[in-house]
Order: C-alpha cells, then sequence, then structure tokens
C-alpha cells in the first residue's frame, strides 16, 4: 500500500493551543503510556477573528475532530483516542477534538506514527475516504 505524510494545512487560522505545558505529557502518547494521561483534557485555545476549526491538527499534537475520528475508526477500528476540549475564555468559544493513540512503526496500519522522525504516516485509502468525506486541514505529502 501507499503511505503519505500527513500533516497540517498552511493558510487557514487555527485554533492555537496555549499553556499545555504540565497538562499533557506528550512523550505518553502512545500505545504503551497512554493510560496514564487522563481521558478527558481541558486545553486553553487562542482564536483569531475568522477562526477555522479544521477536521485536522498535527500541532502541538494529532488532534481530530469528531467526524475525522469516526473515518478514522472505519479503518482502525481498535484505536484508542483521548478527548480534548479547547476553550477560549476571551471569546467564549469551545471545540472538541479528538487525539489518535497512533501505533509506532506499524506499516500495515491505516494511520501510524513514523520515528525518530516523527511523522504521521497515512495509508491511501484513509487518506482518500477522508477527503471524500470533506475533511479539512490536512496536507499530504510523499
Amino acid at each position: 500500500m501507499e503511505y503519505f505524510t500527513l500533516t497540517s494545512q498552511n493558510g487557514n487560522p487555527v485554533p492555537q493551543i496555549e499553556n499545555w505545558y504540565g497538562k499533557i505529557d506528550v512523550r505518553k502518547l502512545n500505545r504503551n503510556e497512554y493510560q496514564e494521561l487522563p481521558r478527558f483534557v481541558l486545553l486553553d485555545m487562542k482564536t483569531g477573528m475568522d477562526v477555522c476549526y479544521p477536521d485536522i491538527m498535527t500541532e502541538p499534537f494529532f488532534l481530530v475532530s469528531k467526524e475525522a475520528l469516526a473515518v478514522i475508526r472505519m479503518y482502525e477500528t481498535d484505536m484508542p483516542f483521548l478527548f480534548f476540549a479547547l476553550f477560549d475564555a476571551q471569546k467564549e468559544e469551545s471545540a472538541a477534538y479528538y487525539c489518535p493513540i497512533l501505533e509506532t512503526d506499524n506499516k500495515k496500519a491505516a494511520i501510524y506514527r513514523k520515528m525518530p522522525e516523527n511523522e504521521i504516516k497515512i495509508r491511501l485509502d484513509l487518506a482518500e475516504s477522508l477527503l471524500l468525506r470533506g475533511a479539512g486541514g490536512m496536507e499530504l505529502t510523499n
């Protein structure tokens, strides 16, 4: 199967996650240690005037919308996820995202994390399925 590197699309004004240090240990966002993290995480975000809430965000960690989560689950039925609630207190806005707990270096998975580069690799069929369903905010490279 063909795989692509998945990143966030540049150019759109997306929410900026702030003050997440100390709330989430990104080193534990793996299949061996994710159970040590809280199942629900509340994070601060900052939004601009015309904010766009994409279906895929890869910075500071991998987050997907509920719609993208449903598509990923069609291909990876046993993938665990953590729930992230993002709040902009100044604008009184919130957004719900999910953090997929990706396998590492599993080239048979529909989506996985390639180490040591820390790249997210997505299989062609899953990428096409997300795009056909209108998933926004993702960029694919070979």
